[in-house]
């Protein structure tokens, strides 16, 4: 759920229409990136990414809108999982 939320506005508000994210700024993307808490660190090769990679932020990064298509295939993803 959380992931998804990175895709759409007011998930867990059943009370107002679920909407694309809109564009990031900047300065939001600088912000969620040092509000962060949280990272993941690999544990086995994973594509180029040696052992013992460190992710510092896995937020919402976009600065322009996502695709129809992709926003598509983001929903049928979350909904058939």
């Amino acid at each position: 759920m959380s992931w998804a939320s990175y895709l759409f506005n007011d998930l867990n508000d059943k009370n107002v229409p679920v909407t694309r994210m809109a564009p990031s700024t900047d300065e939001e993307i600088a912000e969620r990136i040092t509000a962060s808490t949280s990272s993941c660190t690999t544990e086995s090769n994973e594509d180029t990414f040696k052992p013992d990679k460190v992710f510092e932020s896995f937020h919402h990064q976009a600065k322009i809108l996502i695709s129809d298509q992709a926003l598509l295939a983001c929903f049928l993803t979350l909904w058939l999982k």
